[in-house]
């Protein structure tokens, strides 16, 4: 599971329980609100009937005084009584009727309008009969009774309702706070198992290594870029690993063939030594030429050595000067010419001077490399030839031998730090560095070296520089 994976689920995760909590907030208040009105409709309607009850009675209080009094002031409050009765008759008209209380509703507003309708004024003045009258003031009476009790049951089924809406709601808060308290705790869980503890193990892992304990690995487990960066961290290990046993082989081999140049020294050397007579002049000359090799050999090991360590730490200076290409491979190939006495160095150039801007020491340690490697891998002698050539805006150098060659499937790893073609690592001794400085050089002069080699038949190395 990648990072984003992770936060992404448990983003969704939180944001579904928020979703669904504030969708139930939403509808019970939709539904409290519903029932609040429904409520609140009631009791208006509880307060028009208990006003139509009111004023029932006083109208048929004040009807009454005017039947016994016939005085004015009755009159006009019994007229008032009748106007409110049908005002808040009319209040009761205007609010909503459920099914359940639709009928009785019916039955009180008839009884109200028959009351109304049989107790005018010019009825009085006839001289109805009151004992009529106050049985329809009964009925009357009772109907809005009935009406009234209706609604206070709806009203207390309402209240009811409401309640457990109330209830449910606080159910819902609850259930919805314990599951983003879960969903939180399971998120902390899993950025513990998947991102905490991983994290944790290749620190202990980083750490162990910068101890000494170069065995140290880092386990691969948690989220994919965790795994990636364990994977990226053991593989650096294994390669720093590999890197010093290259490094302990490299000591080990330069060690060997320091040992033979050495022991020819020494051996050369023992010849000379004081308390003998010295060697006639043509061996003292050959045991010269002998040390003079030798020494040369194990300084140009050391100049290679310490051009690898400048060329890694990027401390790779080139003094540039324009120097005559013809000039720096003829004294390559004349300082070969005295050893190698089984090879014959030719040496074409052309009659034009083809002048090169370059570190002129630099080059010729590139030429020194290709002209001794032309030398080391023909151990059976034949002719090296070294070519000086300008090439549109280039300049060529091309060494070619007649040794051993190079298989196809080596010369893409040629110039690799450390590589060795096994068709040649038994011709001669080497660590494999030589070229890969060789090709540092010749990139740091914004040049190349190219390669054509068949095994068994030769090779030809050009190094190709900007004029």
């Amino acid at each position: 599971m990648k990072l984003k994976t992770l936060a992404a689920a448990s983003t969704a995760w939180l944001a579904a329980l928020a979703l669904l909590t504030a969708s139930g907030f939403a509808l019970s208040a939709t539904y409290m609100t519903r029932e609040v009105t429904c409520l609140f409709n009631i009791v208006r309607e509880v307060r028009s009937i208990t006003q139509l009850e009111v004023h029932l009675l006083s109208h048929e209080r004040e009807s009454a005084r005017v039947a016994l009094t016939h005085l004015p002031e009755h009159v006009g409050a019994r007229d008032a009584a009748r106007r409110e009765l049908s005002r808040w008759l009319e209040d009761a008209r205007e609010q909503p009727v459920t099914a359940e209380s639709a009928s009785v509703f019916e039955e009180a507003e008839r009884e109200l309008e028959r009351y109304l309708a049989t107790h005018t004024q010019e009825h009085r003045k006839a001289g109805a009969d009151t004992g009529a009258s106050h049985d329809e003031v009964d009925r009357t009476f009772a109907a809005l009774e009935r009406l009234l009790a209706t609604r206070l049951v709806e009203a207390r089924i309402a209240r009811q309702r409401v309640d457990e809406v109330h209830r449910l709601s606080e159910i819902v808060s609850l259930g919805a706070a314990g599951m983003l308290l879960a969903g939180v705790l399971l998120a902390l869980w899993q950025l513990r198992r998947c991102v905490y503890r991983p994290l944790l193990s290749i620190r202990a892992a980083i750490d162990r290594y910068g101890a000494g304990s170069h065995d140290a690995r880092a386990p691969q487990g948690g989220l994919d870029e965790l795994r990636e960066i364990a994977v990226a961290f053991n593989e650096m290990a294994a390669a720093l690993a590999e890197q010093r046993k290259r490094q302990l082989g490299i000591l080990a081999s330069v060690a060997h063939d320091l040992r033979n140049p050495l022991a020819a020294l020494k051996l050369t050397v023992d010849g000379l030594r004081p308390d003998r007579p010295l060697p006639h002049e043509e061996r003292l000359r050959s045991m010269l030429t002998r040390i003079g090799k030798e020494a040369a050999r194990c300084d140009r090991m050391l100049t290679d050595l310490m051009d690898i360590a400048r060329i890694e730490g990027g401390e790779l200076e080139l003094r540039r000067e324009t120097r005559d290409a013809r000039e720096l491979a003829r004294d390559v190939v004349e300082l070969y010419r005295p050893t190698a006495t089984a090879h014959e160095l030719g040496l074409s150039l052309p009659d034009e001077p083809v002048p090169l801007c370059c570190d002129p020491i630099r080059i010729e340690q590139v030429l020194n490399n290709l002209v001794a490697n032309a030398i080391k891998y023909s151990p059976a002698g034949g002719a090296v030839q070294v070519t000086v050539a300008r090439v549109g805006a280039e300049v060529s150098i091309a060494v070619s031998d007649r040794g051993v060659g190079i298989a196809a499937d080596d010369q893409r790893r040629l110039f690799e730090r450390y590589f060795r073609a096994p068709s040649s690592s038994g011709v001669a001794p080497g660590v494999g560095l030589g070229l890969w400085a060789a090709l540092r050089i010749a990139e740091a002069h914004g040049g190349r070296i190219e390669v054509t080699s068949t095994a068994g038949r030769g090779s030809t190395f050009t190094l190709r520089l900007p004029s």
